[in-house]
């Protein structure tokens, strides 16, 4: 996966989660803009990891994840979630990579469960960073989290 940098977070966004697009139509709306002008967050938004909230986490991807079961098309959802969030990570300039821990990464510390599927799911770097926070929040890791990722998810 290529990093995703602050200029390409909206096409990038858009066109591996395309399941966003009725909350960034609201979003660009409230900004006086149709969502096919949108090209920087910037345009629609005071920050990303705030853009991220409002389309993605809040109404997509933290529900799913605190959702008892999943299914299939819930289950490839999250996988590619988890590649989006990855790619901030790898953020060629390292600036989207606090707005991929503060949007995402910390708030799986608020239940062993989520926690848990987080960990089920998430690539090496945002792997590391989840048992990183885990650790020096003194979250008690799991020995089965310290395998390889997506043993059991993917």
């Amino acid at each position: 996966m290529q990093g995703i940098s602050s200029d390409d977070l909206v096409v990038r966004l858009r066109r591996l989660l395309p399941e966003v697009e009725p909350y960034f139509e609201k979003a660009a709306e409230r900004a006086g803009l149709s969502a096919a002008r949108v090209t920087h967050w910037e345009q629609v938004n005071t920050h990303p990891g705030t853009l991220l909230s409002e389309v993605l986490a809040h109404p997509l991807f933290q529900p799913l994840m605190e959702s008892p079961e999943i299914d299939a098309k819930q289950r490839e959802f999250l996988e590619r979630c988890f590649e989006f969030i990855e790619a901030l990570e790898e953020d060629p300039t390292g600036g989207l990579v606090t707005t991929a821990y503060f949007t995402f990464v910390e708030p799986f510390l608020e239940s062993g469960e989520v926690l848990d599927r987080a960990l089920r799911f998430a690539w090496p770097k945002t792997r590391a960073e989840i048992l990183s926070t885990a650790r020096g929040w003194n979250v008690p890791v799991d020995p089965s989290w310290e395998g390889p990722a997506g043993e059991a998810e993917r």
